[in-house]
């Protein structure tokens, strides 16, 4: 008898339990939130960047290393038109780096031809530009910033 009571108590506390209930939540916050969060979705489109690997091929630093990096710049175009190249300024140094890789293993079989031609080279992690799909994203500007300004 004791036992079927505790049967019927706890299958009626399970019973109430189990039941789902739903309710609404109203959010009141300042509109400032809403504006920060409108800007902060319209800059990760524009920006078009994520996490990668290029191939770093070259520091220059001193007299005529801006000159150098655009030189060898050059060399990668004609030599690996498939991929950009870059020339980026990291102060006292000109880095030339080479490519827009998703992953590590994407960019090993660049890798391996450039240092073929160069010894110098290696793989680095980097924000990388949106891969290319198309002949028109090479001629795309690399930077929103630059879209920006042509659009003024």
């Amino acid at each position: 008898m004791i036992k079927k009571i505790y049967i019927l108590i706890i299958g009626a506390t399970l019973l109430i339990f189990s039941t789902k209930t739903y309710s609404q939540v109203e959010v009141v916050a300042d509109g400032r939130l809403q504006t920060i969060l409108e800007k902060h979705i319209e800059y990760n489109q524009m920006t078009k960047n994520v996490l990668g690997y290029r191939i770093k091929v070259a520091t220059f630093t001193g007299q005529g290393a801006k000159s150098r990096a655009f030189n060898l710049k050059e060399q990668l175009n004609k030599a690996f038109p498939e991929e950009r190249s870059y020339v980026f300024f990291d102060e006292p140094n000109f880095n030339v780096k080479l490519g827009d890789f998703m992953t590590r293993l994407d960019a090993y079989s660049t890798y391996m031809k450039v240092k073929a031609q160069l010894k110098t080279c290696f793989i680095v992690q980097d924000y990388i530009n949106s891969p290319v799909l198309s002949e028109e994203d090479l001629k795309a500007p690399e930077y929103f910033e630059e879209e920006l300004e042509n659009e003024q």
